[in-house]
């Protein structure tokens, strides 16, 4: 990586003039406030500028570096096979037999049905929605039908809890050493999810550093930078694979390490492999796609299938408060029985977290609509 100075007055100014000067693959790395005399030699009179170090990232043949990585993509062949399985069920638009579409009134009892109908109109799939109901309900032989075995809130928390995986002991899992990275499309807010995940491990009393290998954004550096010298954490930015083991060599001393990457689309194949090496031969890692809530049901499956290139560990859906429609979290998250991490519902850092339990869903699905 190439280091360049700029001083300008302000920090738009600075982003400008490196997209300008340098292009979009400069990286802001740093800023410090200076003061300039206006006079030479009259040093009382002096106005301050902004110093700016700027990282201009050396050219990289990554499609040649990737051909030396057939090993990897060999020993996670199994996990994006049965990825692609999902894919296809999710796409498929079959027309029901009338056989799958006779009435199932005859099966469940009113509150039973209430409660399905109310899971599909929110999103859910039917069978999704149907497996979720059978779990919560118990045959009554008064009605000689299916009935919530309880209360509707008790009822469908425990049709979630049977059908949906959440990582549960994601606190006890932090006594040893991890490496967290969140991957993705872009624009899902990767970033500022980092952001919230540092300060709630530090809220724990861990340990936690945090990486960034975003280097496509001028200013995304900076914007996850700001947050973590706020929350007085270590922060370091890597733009290659071996520099990410070297800053994470540096880190070895925090209970967990956070690594942030760069939005990229997962129609660009050759975008999502470079991130194959940064990844490859990390110890205790865990990789958890992140996808926004409010995206296609189709869309976070296609997205998924193509990230899988990585061992992916689990599931952060971001932006719960921008849609209505929650099904198509469960719809994934029932079909590739991969566990959710946690939601974010709204922009605020290091705020508007939650971590995953079956109690914030059942209340979500339970909510009365205004």
């Amino acid at each position: 990586m190439k280091i360049k100075k700029l001083v300008v007055d302000s920090l738009q100014e600075a982003v400008e003039e490196v997209r300008n000067l340098y292009g979009p693959d400069a990286t802001i790395l740093s800023t410090r406030i200076i003061k300039k005399r206006l006079i030479p030699f009259l040093p009382f009179i002096s106005r301050s500028q902004l110093e700016v170090t700027i990282g201009i990232p050396d050219t990289e043949d990554f499609s040649n570096h990737l051909k030396s990585q057939e090993s990897v993509y060999e020993e996670i062949n199994k996990l994006k096979e049965s990825l692609r399985e999902v894919v296809e069920l999710v796409k498929k638009q079959k027309v029901e037999s009338p056989e799958e579409t006779k009435p199932i009134e005859s099966e469940y009892s009113l509150r039973a049905l209430n409660l399905m109908n109310k899971l599909i109109n929110r999103g859910v799939a039917r069978d999704v929605a149907k497996a979720i109901i059978d779990a919560g309900c118990g045959y009554d032989y008064e009605l000689r039908r299916l009935d919530l075995k309880g209360e509707t809130y008790e009822s469908l928390k425990m049709g979630l809890e049977s059908t949906l995986n959440l990582v549960r002991d994601f606190e006890s899992s932090l006594q040893d050493f991890k490496i967290i990275a969140l991957v993705g499309p872009t624009g899902v807010g990767k970033t500022t999810t980092v952001a919230k995940l540092a300060y709630y491990i530090k809220e724990l009393g861990k340990k936690v550093g945090v990486i960034t290998i975003d280097s496509y954004r001028v200013g995304a550096v900076q914007q996850l930078k700001t947050f973590i010298s706020i929350m007085e954490l270590p922060f370091r930015t890597a733009d290659t694979p071996q520099r990410l083991k070297e800053c994470i060599g540096e880190l070895s001393s925090m209970d967990v390490v956070l690594v942030d990457t760069g939005g990229r689309s997962h129609y660009d194949d050759i975008k999502v492999k470079e991130l194959v090496p940064f990844f490859n031969k990390l110890p205790i890692l865990e990789i958890y796609f992140t996808v926004s809530a409010n995206m296609d049901e189709r869309v976070m499956a296609e997205a998924l299938e193509r990230f899988s290139v990585l061992p992916i560990k689990g599931l952060i859906f971001t932006k719960m408060d921008e849609t209505l429609y929650h099904g198509y979290v469960l719809n994934l998250a029932y079909r590739t029985k991969l566990p959710i991490l946690c939601w974010t519902t709204g922009q605020r850092v290091p705020k508007d977290l939650v971590m995953a339990n079956y109690e914030y869903l059942t209340k979500l699905f339970l909510k009365v609509e205004e």
